[in-house]
């Protein structure tokens, strides 16, 4: 499936939300935008990602994020009962097309790294792990959104209906579709004991995902039984 995968932060310091926020975006799950804090700007992530809209601007993108900065920032100081030092709110925010033409979204909330809530914004059914931090949490986060007026059925509908329709607008560019990125390669070699050598290759970073890996020596494959 394709994909478009937003991840924002937001942090506080003794009960007071800073203003400041981090957001990256992945799209397909490769590192796509990220947000300039000192420019103020969505900025592209590499070569590839400017490509997927040629000579436009990126005044939408930063216009979204700036939007989603505010919004977080918003929930997290209605967050009670905040503890001294330093915490954050993590939204992560996810649509997908799959082969099938079918699509899914969802977004997840996190509180100093721990999950608390997600919601399916398809089906608006909310899921809230078992802890009793994430169920106070959950509630706390909830009862804000649902005093927010913005946070209705519409709002949920959306979210999810913005988010496939910018991931379309990508994969139109036909830029994600015909890219390939070479992987990464890392080989290790252990020994062991009885003298038997093993040597590991791993290959990470790499687009698309489906590869074939094939070990060669003097321009001849090998087969995984060699020795």
């Amino acid at each position: 499936p394709h994909s478009l995968r937003y991840n924002l932060t937001v942090l506080s310091w003794d009960g007071s939300v800073q203003s400041g926020f981090l957001a990256e975006v992945h799209l397909d799950g490769q590192p796509f935008l990220r947000y300039d804090r000192q420019k103020c700007r969505a900025k592209p992530q590499g070569q590839w990602a400017e490509d997927v809209l040629g000579n436009k601007t990126w005044d939408r993108e930063t216009r979204d994020l700036t939007g989603n900065g505010k919004d977080l920032r918003m929930t997290l100081a209605h967050i009670k009962d905040q503890k001294e030092g330093l915490h954050s709110l993590q939204e992560i925010r996810v649509c997908e097309i799959h082969e099938d033409n079918s699509t899914r979204s969802s977004q997840h909330f996190y509180y100093d790294g721990e999950l608390f809530l997600s919601q399916n914004l398809e089906t608006e059914e909310w899921t809230v792990p078992q802890s009793s931090r994430a169920q106070t949490l959950a509630m706390n986060v909830r009862n804000f959104l649902k005093e927010d007026a913005m946070k209705t059925k519409t709002h949920y509908h959306a979210m999810h209906a913005d988010c496939l329709q910018e991931l379309r607008r990508y994969l139109e560019s036909g830029v994600v579709l015909r890219r390939t990125v070479p992987p990464m390669v890392n080989v290790t070699r252990s020994e062991a004991s009885e003298g038997n050598i093993t040597v590991t290759c791993r290959a990470s970073s790499f687009y698309p995902r489906n590869i074939i890996l094939t070990w060669r020596q003097d321009g001849v494959s090998l087969s995984h039984d060699t020795q």
